[in-house]
Formats: structure tokens, sequence, C-alpha cells
């Protein structure tokens, strides 16, 4: 009897500690994934800083060439190097947020990543169309001026002209756009990386760092 009763012990406390080991596995699993989306959320992030630094820097460098009075199309030029190929959230990476205080969190990532993929897209665009224009404008330019290359006057009459106007326009309105959007996306990457590492923080405790980020503000 002694030695059943053991048995049964050895036997129960062996399937409490299993049970513990596959809750502590199930847990150190789930902050490994919650660690992954939040680095994909923090590239998200990074991409439209990087676009708004770089955008930035031209309206600065225009103006210390004394070019204020240029057109957006003619302070922003192409904008290269900055390609990103995202990693987008998986269901299991984000899944948690669903029975945590924050669920809404869940929605408002896919949102923002949608939203971030497409600023690359547009920016593409951008970057063709303002290409064309400069292709355009070298058939009929007589002279460049302003250092880096941000002016160029144009003899381009009749037809030519009427496309070149078209073809600011647009591409005028692209990048207000543009603008627009990426200086409500840096400050939401902010705000929902910090709502993500607090979401985290109370689903995984210690097998989640704290982690504080403020968004960015456009000067």
């Amino acid at each position: 009897m002694i030695a059943a009763v053991t048995s049964w012990l050895s036997t129960h406390q062996a399937n409490r500690f299993a049970l513990q080991q596959k809750k502590n596995d199930a847990a150190e699993n789930g902050a490994f994934l919650a660690h992954k989306a939040f680095v994909k959320l923090l590239q998200l992030g990074n991409s439209v800083f990087s676009i708004e630094g770089t955008i930035d820097n031209q309206f600065n460098n225009a103006s210390a060439e004394g070019n204020e009075a240029l057109l957006p199309v003619q302070k922003v030029q192409e904008i290269t190097g900055l390609e990103t190929v995202f990693e987008t959230f998986e269901t299991e990476e984000i899944a948690f947020l669903l029975h945590g205080s924050d669920a809404e969190l869940l929605g408002d990532l896919l949102v923002f990543e949608k939203r971030v993929i497409s600023i690359n897209e547009a920016l593409r665009e951008y970057n063709q169309r303002r290409s064309e224009l400069t292709d355009i404008l070298e058939t009929g330019i007589v002279k460049a001026d302003g250092g880096s290359g941000t002016v160029m006057s144009a003899e381009l009459q009749g037809k030519d002209a009427v496309l070149v106007n078209l073809r600011v326009g647009a591409l005028n309105g692209m990048i207000g756009t543009l603008i627009e959007r990426i200086d409500r996306e840096t400050q939401d990457a902010g705000v929902l990386l910090d709502r993500f590492s607090v979401a985290a923080k109370m689903e995984f405790g210690d097998l989640f760092p704290s982690l504080r980020l403020e968004a960015s503000k456009r000067k």
C-alpha cells in the first residue's frame, strides 16, 4: 500500500512538472514570437522615419542654398537607397493580443503594416515619375544652377511645355500627399511600438523586455 501511494505521488509530481514545463515552453515560444513581431514593427517604423529624414534633408538643403521659393517637386528629387523588403506579421506572432487588454492593437498593426508598404510603393512611383520629368527637362535644358542641381531651367514650348506643367502639378500633389501620410505614420509608429511593448510585457512578463519609444515629429 505504501509503495502504491509512493508510486502515485511520484507519478503525480512528474505529471505536474511536465505540465509546468510545457506551460513554460509555451510562454517562452510566445515571447519569442512577440519579439519577432516587435522587430517587424520596428522595421516598418524605421522605414517611414528614414523617408521622412531624407525628405527633410532635401528641403533643408534647398533652404540652405536660398531656394525656399522652389516648388516641392523641385526640392525633392528621386529618393533611392531606402528600398525595404518587409517581413509581414504572422498570425501566431500577434495572436496573443486577442485575449489582452488592448485587443484592438492587432487590427491596428495590420492596418499600419499595409499603410507603410503603400507609402513605399507610392515613393517608388514618385521616383519613376520624377525621373521621367528630369528626362523631359533635359531635352530643353539651358542651364543648371544651385550646387546640388536642385534648380533646372529649360526652354520648352507648345506641347512639351503643357506636358511638363501637367507633370509638375501631378508630382507636387504626390509629394504633398506623401509628406502628409509620412507625418501620420511616424507618429503612429511610436505609439504602436509603445502599445505593443506594454501588451507583450503584460502577457509574458520578464520574458519580454520593457521598451518605450518616442514618436518623432516633423519640424
